[in-house]
Parts: structure tokens; sequence; C-alpha cells
């Protein structure tokens, strides 16, 4: 089995990246963590809320739009805020969630899109 996933080995993949976070399938949070010298949009209480039952609701949402499998798995969400967008996705048996400033956001989601799905 491959060593957990962590906060530093995320920011790794893009300079842009603000803050990550994983939680497990059943909602433990193993990590929640902004970019050291950063100031977060959000409370740490609010991000561990979300990691704790969000990927699971949002990513059976998503699910639904090919039950059947037609349109292939998902792969990836994508949430965009007023300041920040989050990348959402399934790794390593669990949920990693990245953020990056919403400006920015496509082209570093496009550019580290592949390497979160080798992690």
């Amino acid at each position: 089995m491959r060593d957990p996933i962590n906060a530093e080995e995320v920011f790794r993949l893009h300079s842009k990246i603000r803050w990550s976070a994983f939680s497990t399938q059943e909602g433990g949070v193993v990590f929640c963590k902004m970019k050291p010298g950063l100031t977060s949009y959000t409370s740490d209480v609010e991000d561990r809320a979300f990691m704790e039952f969000g990927p699971q609701l949002m990513t059976g949402i998503a699910e639904k739009l090919s039950e059947s499998g037609g349109a292939g798995h998902l792969l990836s969400l994508i949430v965009n805020m007023g300041k920040d967008s989050v990348l959402l996705t399934e790794v390593r048996g669990g949920y990693l969630a990245i953020s990056v400033d919403r400006a920015e956001a496509l082209d570093v989601f496009k550019e580290v899109g592949e390497k979160v799905r080798e992690l």
C-alpha cells in the first residue's frame, strides 16, 4: 500500500496552489492545510467541516450525471467561489481538494490535472 498523501506533496504540484486537504471515504480528515505564508479566505473549522461531508455529497450527486457509465467515470469537480476555486477529486482511496485563486484556477487545474490523478 502507498504512503498516505500529504499537503507538502500536493503543494509541490504547482506554485499557485493555496490550500489542500484530504479526507477518507468515511469523512475522516487526514489533513487540511493552508500553504505557509498565505492567508485563508475561510476558517479551519469551515474547511474541516467541508472535508468531512462535502466530497461524498458532491461526488455522489455528480455521479448521477452518468449512472450507466456511458460518459465515463467521474474524474473531478470544480467549485468556483468569488475569490477561490477548489478542485475535488478521488485519489488513493479518499478525496483530495486543492484551491487556487479563481482568476488562475482554470490554467492551474489544467496543468495539474494529470499529476493529481497520478498521486
